[in-house]
């Protein structure tokens, strides 16, 4: 294998590598501030409801670290 095909699947393998790796890809977030971070979205949830239950008037989501969308929002 000669130096250029190297360079170019190197570079191929880097930009198809993830730009962001989470180990643990799902937060909880109470008023924008890092709560705890879960492997699983169930946990997650199940937590954010927890602290939603003693702070009623916190806003409470649940977020993926990876692509930073909202997973989901806790109400009342």
């Amino acid at each position: 294998m000669d130096k250029r095909a190297e360079v170019s699947l190197s570079t191929l393998m880097n930009t198809l590598a993830p730009t962001k790796l989470v180990e643990c890809p799902f937060e909880v977030r109470v008023d924008n501030v890092l709560h705890d971070r879960f492997y699983d979205v169930r946990d997650a949830v199940a937590v954010a409801k927890q602290v939603k239950a003693t702070k009623r008037a916190a806003d409470v989501v649940v977020k993926d670290a990876r692509t930073n969308k909202l997973v989901i929002k806790v109400d009342d």
